[in-house]
């Protein structure tokens, strides 16, 4: 298993978005975190209201300490994944609790971006069944870090799962890149209470596709439209130097903003549309340009998985699969079934 592929330097730091949830956790994995913190250099995380940051590989090694010292009948990502909460920002916790529908909530997956800068979480469909696939890390990480954090992620997309939905309907499963061994395999059925699949070609948190419009009962628009604008206007802006990755990220975790403008785009990322010109232009690309090669990417993506090609046409914005097949064909020089049986070898 490797780490998300990234072509940006690893950054210095990243927030340390749950604090509380690591010190739940390892109350409930019975052993003292604070030693852990203080090596780690977030001994003050839980003062003061700022939140902290910390290097990636600091994180990463924090991570290790915690899963060593668990008691052994524990597996502290899973733990911490079923205790999450945006201790910083408990407004987005609540935007997606109070969602309309799954499908609503799961607009706000740019904003867990933005705030877990390694984490992109995107939704892909297919015939029958949708799927969250996680991807976290950097080409800087080791799989090890990589695995134990989409461990706690997916953990966590279980917990969010059961609170919008109560009981975790038939048809759900989990996909693991690396495998944990039977031990931990094992732990994690238990825990989801659905199938676990490992060496799989994606993480992935995978359920029936009619779930996604289905109406939530906990839906309360109107908590939900303030809780919309709250973590609007607490997540900072974005970084220019960071536009085209924000950009890309929101197009694929939502192929429904893959319709909007490029003026509505620079408006979710409270920037001038003239500011968002200009780093495309110094990038060498247009705002067409960018969102085809995010429709490639998916497509690509979904055909490794043998998605429905009708479906997909649909999904990305395509009038019918003629125009796909013209866009794809375009892409790569051939159709999307040639791609997917060359592929396959």
């Amino acid at each position: 298993m490797q780490a998300m592929a990234s072509s940006q330097p690893l950054p210095e730091s990243v927030p340390f978005v749950a604090p509380t949830t690591w010190v739940k956790a390892a109350v409930h994995c019975r052993f003292n975190i604070e030693p852990l913190f203080r090596a780690a250099g977030v001994g003050d995380a839980l003062g003061g209201g700022l939140m902290p940051r910390i290097h990636p590989r600091t994180l990463s090694e924090l991570m290790h300490a915690c899963v060593k010292a668990a008691r052994p009948d524990f597996h502290f990502p899973l733990v911490a994944g079923e205790m999450f909460a945006f201790d910083h920002l408990p407004a987005l916790e609540t935007f997606l609790t109070t969602s309309p529908t799954l499908r609503q909530a799961l607009a706000g997956l740019a904003w867990v971006s933005r705030a877990l800068p390694l984490m992109q979480i995107r939704l892909e469909e297919a015939g029958d069944t949708a799927a969250l696939v996680v991807d976290y890390g950097h080409p800087d990480l080791s799989p090890e870090d990589v695995a134990h954090s989409i461990e706690m992620a997916l953990a966590g997309i279980h917990k969010f799962s059961r609170l919008m939905l109560g009981e975790v309907p038939p048809g759900c499963s989990a996909q693991l890149r690396h495998d944990p061994g039977p031990e931990l395999h094992a732990l994690f059925e238990r825990t989801f209470g659905l199938p676990v699949s490992v060496s799989q070609p994606r993480n992935a948190a995978l359920f029936p596709r009619h779930l996604l419009d289905l109406p939530l009962r906990g839906a309360m628009p109107a908590l939900n439209q303030q809780a919309q604008a709250i973590v609007q206007r607490t997540l900072p802006p974005v970084p220019e130097a960071g536009v085209i990755e924000q950009i890309e990220h929101g197009l694929m975790g939502d192929t429904a903003l893959l319709s909007i403008s490029m003026e509505d785009m620079a408006a979710r990322l409270k920037l001038h549309p003239r500011t968002l010109q200009r780093r495309l232009n110094e990038a060498g690309l247009s705002y067409s340009d960018l969102r085809s090669r995010c429709r490639q990417r998916l497509a690509e993506a979904a055909l490794r998985d043998s998605g429905d090609i009708e479906a997909l046409s649909e999904r990305l914005g395509f009038s019918d699969r003629h125009s796909f097949t013209r866009a794809f064909k375009r892409w790569t020089g051939c159709t999307p079934t040639e791609w997917r049986r060359r592929e396959r070898g």
